[in-house]
């Protein structure tokens, strides 16, 4: 895609050969929407190498600055929160895009919303991804995907 700073080249979790900027650092330095006008202009570019997955970087833009419900159960200072079984018996932690999803199969629990930072941080725990809105048009989000666009590498 286009480096933001200076308009060169710049490849996924490369540095922009021409400015030197990285590219998380670039995508940090930009508004919401300058990025869906920057992943827009990949389909726009002929004859150059498509470096990164337009859908999933525009997932990733779209999750960024999302307010997902988390489904917890709340017992005084403790919380919990669910986790599903999903592709290949692994954990997912469910989370819903709105309250109609939340109701399908959560309404006995507390819907809580916090920024996507905060979602990430659940990852700890050693679950294997999110699963959004388990009872209506489910999205798996895989530990590959949130690694590559989310998560540091360890």
């Amino acid at each position: 895609m286009r480096c933001a700073k200076c308009g060169g080249l710049i490849h996924l979790d490369e540095d922009c050969p021409e400015c030197g900027i990285g590219y998380r650092e670039m995508l940090e330095g930009i508004s919401h929407e300058e990025m869906r006008r920057l992943f827009k202009k990949i389909d726009e570019l002929e004859g150059e190498c498509r470096c990164i997955d337009l859908e999933a970087s525009l997932m990733a833009c779209e999750l960024e600055n999302s307010s997902l419900i988390l489904p917890a159960s709340m017992d005084g200072d403790n919380m919990g929160f669910v986790q599903l079984p999903g592709p290949n018996n692994r954990q997912y932690i469910a989370l819903c895009t709105d309250m109609d999803e939340f109701r399908k199969c959560f309404d006995e629990l507390t819907p809580l919303t916090n920024s996507w930072k905060q979602q990430l941080t659940l990852l700890e725990g050693g679950a294997d991804g999110f699963v959004i809105n388990p009872m209506g048009e489910v999205c798996f989000l895989e530990m590959e995907f949130l690694k590559q666009y989310f998560l540091d590498d360890e």
